[in-house]
C-alpha cells in the first residue's frame, strides 16, 4: 500500500478514519491516530482502542486449527468373568478363576471315608 499524507486531511476528516465504521483499514487508522495526536497532544485514549471491533485484514484473520486427535488410548480392559462349573441339582454353578470348592458337611465326610476322592474333587 503506498504511503499516504495525512498532514493534509483535516482534523474532522481524521476523527471520522478513526471511528469503527469509518471504513478505514487498520493501518489508515492508526495513521490517522498517529497524525491527530501530533496536532493535538494527548488525545485521552490510546490507539488500541479505536482498533477494537474493526473487521480483521484478510492477512491478519486466524486461520482455523483442526482439534487435537488424542493419541492412542489404553483399551479398557474387560471385567473378570467367573468360569462356568457345572450343573449340579438343576442349577449352573459359577466359580472364581480357578474353581475353588469349599468344604461342606458333604466333602468332609467324604475325606473321612475316601481321601483319594475327596483329593481328586478339591486338588488337594
Amino acid at each position: 500500500m503506498a504511503e499516504y499524507d495525512y498532514s493534509k486531511k483535516s482534523d474532522a476528516a481524521l476523527e471520522k478514519m478513526i471511528e469503527k465504521d469509518s471504513g478505514a483499514s487498520v493501518e489508515q487508522a492508526k495513521a490517522a491516530y498517529n497524525e491527530l495526536s501530533k496536532r493535538r497532544g494527548d488525545m485521552g485514549f490510546t490507539v488500541t482502542m479505536i482498533l477494537g471491533g474493526r473487521k480483521l485484514d484478510e492477512d491478519s484473520k486466524p486461520v482455523p486449527l483442526p482439534k487435537p486427535r488424542p493419541k492412542n488410548m489404553p483399551k479398557k480392559s474387560k471385567k473378570t468373568e467367573m468360569a462356568y462349573g457345572g450343573m449340579a441339582g438343576g442349577k449352573k454353578h459359577m466359580y472364581a478363576a480357578g474353581g475353588m470348592v469349599k468344604d461342606n458337611p458333604g466333602l468332609k465326610a467324604l475325606k473321612k471315608a475316601s481321601p483319594a476322592a475327596y483329593n481328586k474333587i478339591t486338588g488337594k
